[in-house]
């Protein structure tokens, strides 16, 4: 059997490693009460995705560099306070995108500080080199939020018809559940199982492709025998 196809494919999707291989949500269930909630709308998402940048990336970027100099026991008090104290920017750039956003939302942004996907990540990075911890944060971060906002745009369609608070859909019938927490997790179960069923159907149609391919003949290799 011709594995080159599914070879290709895997090395085309190791280089999306945190972002679709292994993502921290669908793949890895890190940080869901962080992501579902604010995600009932593209402004609560971009909000919480802001906020992560300021204080989730630098903190683990923080966290690479001073590597294991800090036992496990302080690492899960010191790193969390340092996105404690990030969050304080975070908060003035957040209220440009809505004024009233933290206020709505603002025991989730403190979740940011402490949850399963950055203590998971300080731990990911204690033996890496700067620029391989500052591209694994990153990598996270990006995974979480395209998930994030598919997953606010999809609510907020649902529920109001609109995208950014302005009606897309008028006439579409409205379902106010997918504004809520458990319509957030409905829609997070199905979106694992659609990308776990587009991941198998790409190799399943890779190796039967691979398998029509020609092979390589083997009758010059036997003459030289």
């Amino acid at each position: 059997m011709n594995l080159t196809l599914v070879r290709k494919y895997n090395k085309l999707l190791r280089k999306t490693d945190g972002i679709l291989l292994r993502n921290p949500l669908l793949t890895l269930g890190l940080a869901l009460p962080l992501a579902i909630i604010p995600s009932y709308g593209l402004i609560g998402t971009a909000a919480v995705s802001v906020a992560m940048l300021v204080c989730f990336v630098p903190t683990v970027f923080l966290s690479g560099l001073i590597g294991n100099r800090l036992p496990l026991w302080l690492r899960v008090v010191v790193y969390p306070v340092v996105s404690c104290l990030l969050l304080i920017p975070a908060r003035y750039l957040v209220q440009n995108i809505s004024p009233l956003i933290f206020d709505t939302l603002g025991v989730y942004f403190s979740l940011i500080c402490v949850n399963s996907l950055l203590m998971y990540s300080i731990e990911k990075v204690q033996n890496k080199k700067p620029v391989a911890v500052l591209t694994f944060a990153l990598r996270q971060w990006l995974g979480a939020c395209l998930i994030a906002f598919l997953c606010g745009a999809i609510r907020e369609l649902l529920a109001n018809g609109s995208l950014w608070g302005f009606v897309i859909l008028k006439d579409l019938p409205r379902l106010p559940v997918a504004q809520m927490a458990l319509g957030g997790f409905i829609l997070f179960g199905f979106l694992a199982a659609l990308c776990r069923l587009i991941h198998r159907l790409i190799l399943s149609f890779s190796l039967k492709a691979g398998s029509n391919l020609p092979q390589p003949s083997t009758e010059r290799g036997e003459a030289g025998k």
